[in-house]
């Protein structure tokens, strides 16, 4: 351990300029880590943060990449400076803290945590796939059933908009699953045909969505809310988004592989630009009433 880190050594980042880096960072170059404790973490916590409580830094630290850049935070700084201090102590190169804690954080925040392990971290690229298609496949029948919930006309197109995007992503997925799957079998010698999409759909199960939650206690949601508009529906696909891009997100950081890892960073910015769409459909939905207020 070094004996002359300080915390004049420690780089600092405001929120903009750690957003900035984590939304342009899609080799998983830097990691995001949460300090505080589990309570805290699960009532809302910055999509992709890893949560190792400061207490628990100094024997779990091996968790972390030492060749990656390490973005921590808390609530207000002051535990993630000290978790910063540490772990530059303890070899670690480039440590930034961010100013201000998630109290300065303006940005959106993922609350609660995924308790059923889709992905443990020993699982390869053709695993990693299937549990992608699967929620994809899951997110696809919950805006299918979200749009036949919901009363207000605009905000079952909105879900049939959704529905069409999960489509066009499922579709993508399945490109890349056959392309494996025929390495796969070439290499074995084996001959066989290819499941066709609608094959592979119907092995696959539906019990969970995007971000790993479950699809009825979703959809009791939806059924509970009897004057959903557009809004609510954009809202509604854009919490589901950040889900699924913090799942991957944090999934990545738990698998050893290289290939497997850049699957799910690439999975992470797939999702991170359907994103960025919603948040272009609000910004167009907020022009259009004020212009009609006008």
């Amino acid at each position: 351990m070094k004996l002359n880190c300080s915390i004049d050594k420690i780089k600092r980042l405001t929120p903009g300029d750690a957003k900035k880096i984590l939304d342009t960072d899609t080799k998983g170059a830097f990691q995001l880590l949460d300090v505080r404790q589990p309570r805290e973490y699960e009532s809302g916590h910055i999509p992709g943060a890893k949560l190792i409580p400061l207490g628990e830094l100094e024997y779990r630290y091996g968790e972390l990449g030492n060749d990656r850049g390490i973005i921590s935070y808390c609530r207000t700084g002051h535990r993630s400076m000290a978790a910063s201090t540490l772990l530059c102590g303890l070899g670690f190169e480039n440590v930034y803290n961010l100013s201000g804690g998630i109290r300065a954080w303006d940005y959106e925040v993922i609350k609660g945590t995924t308790e059923d392990k889709l992905i443990t971290g020993g699982e390869e690229t053709f695993d990693v796939l299937i549990v992608a298609l699967m929620l994809e496949k899951g997110a696809l029948e919950f805006y299918t059933k979200a749009q036949g919930l919901v009363k207000d006309a605009k905000a079952a197109q909105v879900f049939q908009r959704l529905v069409a995007m999960e489509d066009t992503h499922l579709q993508r997925l399945y490109a890349r699953y056959n392309q494996l799957l025929w390495e796969m079998k070439s290499l074995l010698g084996a001959a066989d045909e290819l499941p066709s999409l609608d094959q592979l759909k119907a092995e696959l199960s539906t019990a969970y969505m995007e971000g790993g939650t479950r699809i009825n206690e979703e959809l009791v949601k939806i059924k509970d809310s009897a004057f959903m508009d557009d809004l609510e529906a954009l809202e509604i696909g854009l919490e589901k988004e950040y889900a699924a891009y913090d799942f991957y997100k944090r999934a990545a950081d738990t698998v050893g592989d290289n290939k497997t890892r850049n699957l799910l960073h690439e999975l992470a910015g797939e999702e991170k630009g359907h994103i960025n769409h919603l948040l272009q459909e609000i910004e167009r939905r907020d022009l259009r009433v004020l212009t009609n207020d006008l």
